[in-house]
């Protein structure tokens, strides 16, 4: 199965078992510490990049 580059509101609910509420809440504060580290990215208002989203929230090691 291939992957989409972006981690959208369903898939966070889903993982995370939250209301889309907080699946937002969790794609904003994402999107803000990306930024945070490299301010010249784009960021998608209601979605996150897939690997930040895996480094961040499971805590998976970036592939060399």
């Amino acid at each position: 199965m291939n992957k989409k580059m972006y981690v959208d509101v369903n898939e966070i609910c889903e993982d995370w078992g939250v209301s889309r509420a907080q699946g937002y809440k969790m794609i904003k504060q994402l999107n803000k510490r990306m930024l945070a580290l490299n301010p010249n990215l784009i960021v998608l208002s209601g979605k996150v990049n897939r690997r930040f989203y895996e480094e961040n929230c499971y805590g998976m090691a970036k592939k060399a």
